[in-house]
């Protein structure tokens, strides 16, 4: 009988310990999921951050040279074809 209720309870450790195991190793898994998760958003935030960085160097260059031109009207029209340009549905 003793060697039975010994068996019994190596038994039942090796189950919680199984389960343990279980847990912890779904939890790594888990963490390893997270941190490529957020190694992407954070890639896609940096690549977003370049692209508005040179769509916003390549409108200030726009109207640079709007200004760069002699007569005010021609300023004006210049700078409102840039404004008409950026509020078409095609950018």
């Amino acid at each position: 009988m003793a060697g039975k209720s010994g068996a019994s309870s190596s038994s039942s450790f090796f189950r919680i310990g199984s389960w343990r195991v279980t847990f912890i190793a779904a939890s790594i898994g888990l963490l390893i999921v997270l941190a490529v998760l957020m190694k992407w958003i954070v890639e896609l935030q940096v690549e977003a951050a370049r692209e508005r960085r040179l769509s916003e160097a390549v409108a200030r260059e726009a109207v640079a040279r709007c200004h760069e031109k002699t007569p005010l009207q021609a300023v004006r029209e210049c700078l409102g074809e840039l404004a008409a340009g950026s509020a078409s549905p095609g950018r």
